[in-house]
Order: structure tokens, then sequence, then C-alpha cells
């Protein structure tokens, strides 16, 4: 009885902390992390028994590994370069999630739970926007947070949700549906009123691989609604007040001005400078990297030689690109370990279409991953770190659980 129990309150516990998870992910401050948080709590107690760990499935134990294997790496790194004990701290976000994947599977998240938090989260995400954007005046949504970190993980809330309405119509559940597809409407006003004009170059590779996932499921009544909310969404988009025309013409100036050498220095130029810094310290240690630390000294020698300009080097920033931070800190070790973490799940969603809907959200949360790194050290702030380790962690763990039959 006892057990019985136990077992009953754990399984709240993570169906609590899933909901939350997505519901106030924009909400509050480091909302990502409340729901993460309480599984940790919850699997310190669990993880390193024999049960739950003969529980996990072949994926899951692979991503365990994967997890610790990234944090070895990154601790090695830190080592060699002197680096402070305190630099382990966001690399060790990946050993707290590699702690809830026995749990997991134990008691694995309901999706229809994990949906509901996501989808309050993306409307909540986009009314947060407008309230900031248009009653507050703030030149971008989420200004006085991490613009490019929230727009981006809004966008994701917003094709999960997209996600969710196609299942739900293949269903017949009209309403949810609905209600999913007014998330998705609003995960994206989020987006492009947080002006994040990263989080929107794969995107229609994004679009078609959801559309691809569920061809066969779609009939023309969901297209045509799925369709008219992208135009809407393009509308109010285009339209002045959202700020995003602008935002789309001047990286174009950017680029204009970057290779006519008018201005090298403008928010695009500055990350092509960075670019290319980070892909020349890689080929001076291409195995393992400068280190965090020791990354200084390739960019002093760069400016010493005048590759890079005093502006660049007084910046004293990541790479703003996930990709060549690690090439430059860790060499190709440190590469070829981060496209692991970042395409593994993308090769389970291939392998499992039985279960379409987790399916599509798992490949859909690995290629945002991918497109929002591509012009920003994701990963590097604990936002990105906590929030995407955690939608693999969730939806790897319920992948083989029918979103039809709920938890088994």
């Amino acid at each position: 009885m006892n057990l019985d129990k136990n077992c009953l309150r754990l399984n709240i516990i993570v169906q609590f902390a899933a909901f939350l998870f997505g519901a106030i992910v924009l909400t509050v401050p480091s909302g990502y992390g409340y729901g993460p948080s309480i599984l940790v709590l919850a699997s310190a107690f669990v993880f390193w028994r024999k049960r739950y760990y003969l529980a996990m499935s072949s994926e899951v134990k692979i991503l365990s590994y994967i997890f610790i294997s990234f944090f070895i790496i990154q601790a090695v790194s830190i080592w060699i370069d002197g680096g402070a004990l305190k630099e382990l701290d966001r690399p060790s976000r990946l050993l707290m999630a590699a702690m809830t994947l026995p749990l997991l599977s134990v008691f694995p998240i309901n999706i229809n739970v994990l949906i509901a938090g996501l989808s309050i989260g993306a409307v909540s995400s986009g009314l947060i926007a407008i309230y900031e954007k248009f009653y507050l005046g703030m030149p971008r949504a989420f200004d006085e947070s991490m613009p490019i970190q929230s727009g981006n993980i809004s966008m994701t809330l917003a094709l999960l949700c997209l996600c969710a309405f196609f299942w739900f119509r293949h269903l017949g559940k009209k309403s949810i549906a609905a209600f999913m597809l007014l998330s998705f409407l609003m995960g994206g006003i989020g987006s492009f009123l947080s002006g994040t004009r990263g989080g929107w170059v794969l995107l229609p590779i994004v679009l078609f691989t959801i559309v691809f996932y569920f061809r066969k499921q779609l009939s023309l009544k969901d297209g045509l609604y799925a369709s008219t909310i992208c135009a809407l969404l393009l509308f109010l988009a285009m339209l002045p007040q959202s700020g995003v025309m602008d935002r789309i013409y001047n990286a174009k100036a950017d680029v204009v001005h970057y290779f006519d050498g008018v201005n090298p220095d403008t928010s695009l130029g500055i990350r092509l400078q960075l670019w290319e810094s980070a892909y020349n310290s890689f080929l001076e240690k291409p195995i393992f990297g400068w280190g965090n630390n020791g990354i200084r000294l390739s960019q002093l020698n760069q400016y010493n030689n005048g590759s890079i300009s005093e502006f660049i080097y007084n910046f004293n920033s990541h790479a703003h690109n996930q990709f060549l931070d690690e090439l430059a800190k860790r060499g190709i070790i440190g590469f070829l370990m981060l496209a692991l973490l970042y395409f593994y799940p993308l090769w389970v969603a291939s392998k499992n279409r039985d279960n379409l809907l987790v399916s599509s959200m798992l490949a859909v949360s690995s290629l945002t991953l991918v497109d929002y790194s591509l012009s920003q050290a994701f990963i590097s702030h604990n936002s990105g770190m906590i929030f995407f380790m955690f939608l693999f962690s969730a939806l790897i763990t319920t992948i083989k659980v029918s979103p039809l039959e709920g938890r088994k």
C-alpha cells in the first residue's frame, strides 16, 4: 500500500512538473527552471535504484550517455584550461537532466499534460509580447530579460503547438485543436515581436517537416486552417508597428555595410567577424580547442596581427554561433559531441513513427535548437540548456507511450 502511494505521489509530481515547465517558461523570471528543478529533486531519491535503471529504453540510455559524455568533455576542457569550478555550473545541468531519465522512464510524462503547459506558455508569451511592445512601448518584446533566448523559446512553443493542432484535428477534437492553433499564433507573435531574426532562418524547413510528418493525416480543411493562421501571422509581422520588417531591412543593410567596408561593426557585421575569428582559432588548435579562457589568448594574437579590430577583441563574447564557439573552445572533439547532442533526438524521431505526435515534436525541438544555434550560443545560457535538455528528456522517454493511452 505504501509503495502504491509513493508511486502515485511520484507520478503526480512528474505530471505537475511537466505542466509547470511549459506554462510559466516565459511568464516568470527563470520560469524554465522550476519544473526541471522539481524533477531533479524527485529523481534524487530514486534514480540510483535498479528498477528505475532497468526501465530505461535503449534510446533513453543512449541519451543519458550523451548527456554525461558532454559534461565530461566540458569538465576536461575546463580543467586543462585552468578554469574555475563555477564554469561547471552550466554543463552540470546535463548531469541533472541525466538524473531525471530513470524517473521519467518509470513515470513517463502524459503528453497531453505537457502540451497543455506548452500551449498556455505560448499564449502567455504572445500576450506578454503584445503588452511590452505596444503598451509599454519597449523596442523589443522581452527586452528586459533576453529577447533572443525568449523569442526563440516562444517560437519553439508555437511550433510544438502546431504539431498538437494537426494531431488533435486527426483525433477529431476540434475545440482542443482550435486552442492549439491559437497557441501557435500567439507563440509566433511572441517570437516576431521580440525581433529575434535568428529564429526565423530555418522556419520554412521546420514547417515543412511538420507537414511531412502529418501528410497522411492532413485534410484539405486542416491545411486551410493552418495556412490561414500562417498568413495572418505573416500579415501581422509585416505591419510597421511590429518592427519585424525593420529588423529584416536592417539585417540586409548590415550585410551590405559589412562587405562594402562602410561599417563592419553592425549587429550582423559583429557576428560575421566573431564567426571568422572563432574559425581561425579552431584552425590553430583543431583537436581540443582553446578552452573558455584560452580563447582570449587566440583573440589577442588575432588582434596583434590585425585579423580582428580592437572593437571585436574588446567585445569579449562568445562566437554567437554555438557550433563555431564549440569548435574554437573544444575543437573537433567538442564539436562532434555537440552535433551528437543536437541531432540524436532527430534520429530517434525518424526511427519512431508509431507515436506521430511525440516524434514530430521531438524533430521540431531538435531542428529549432539547430536553427537558434546558428546565430547564438544558445545553450551557453541557462535558459537554452535547461529548456531543450528537458524537452529532449521528456519527449524521448514518452515516445513509446501511445498518446491515446497517456501513461502506461
